[in-house]
């Protein structure tokens, strides 16, 4: 009897391991970005920059303020493959941009992206990452863009949670290193973690749209302050 007990609870041990092991990660991301490639005091000011990632299994929720008084929240949900942006800007109140899974899928269809894996490894907040170069060619031009990201599969993220940017993409990136032109200038703007914080409160609940957004086709004049013409209404 005492046998079977201890292998029952050996086999209760092992499912509970299990079960732990299967949860996904839930807590916050805090990044730096910065640039390289300048001495520009401008350029350099403009390019520093903090932000605030929540992450719960295929959900994302990045916070950020772009100045005083408007600040931006991108909400991504890997399980319907969708995006929310919402404005929160002051005076005005809060404001959403939703992109569907159709949208975005159909967009896919035109870009063709490859992900090498260089085995060159890098150790980012307590994390082994993976350097991935990125390239991603429109298949309507032939032009292609690469960019870098240092990749990790420790944290057990949702297997769709890069599915907007870089869809098939295991893992999750800790560090990016992308070259853009400045004002004749080549810089390479990088955004690295630093500091990963738990936290198991976190639900699903957490990621849906605030009950105190609008959609931003209920302000003609936001969208046009935004750019956004008659193009963004037919689509």
């Amino acid at each position: 009897m005492k046998k079977v007990c201890l292998i029952m609870a050996v086999v209760m041990l092992g499912f509970v391991a299990l079960v732990s092991a299967q949860k996904p990660f839930a807590g916050t991301i805090k990044t730096h970005t910065h640039i390289e490639g300048t001495d520009d005091p401008n350029i350099l000011s403009e390019g520093e920059s903090d932000a605030s990632i929540q992450i719960f299994g295929n959900y994302t929720k990045m916070v950020r303020t772009i100045q005083e008084g408007f600040g931006i929240t991108s909400i991504s949900n890997g399980d319907t493959k969708s995006n929310i942006v919402i404005l929160d800007i002051m005076g005005m109140g809060k404001y959403y941009i939703e992109t569907p899974a159709e949208k975005i899928l159909e967009a896919q269809k035109t870009v063709k992206y490859d992900y090498n894996k260089t085995g060159e490894k890098k150790t980012i907040v307590g994390y082994e990452c993976e350097k991935v170069v990125v390239t991603i060619t429109d298949l309507e031009t032939d032009e292609s863009k690469s960019f870098v990201e240092y990749v990790t599969t420790a944290l057990n993220v949702g297997e769709n949670i890069n599915f907007a940017e870089t869809p098939g993409l295991a893992g999750y990136a800790l560090r990016s290193e992308v070259k853009q032109d400045i004002e004749g200038t080549e810089v390479t703007i990088i955004t690295e973690a630093t500091e990963i914080i738990p936290n198991k409160k976190l639900k699903a609940v957490d990621f849906l749209l605030p009950s105190d957004a609008q959609d931003i086709h209920t302000n003609p004049q936001l969208m046009k302050m935004l750019g956004m013409g008659d193009d963004e209404d037919e689509e």
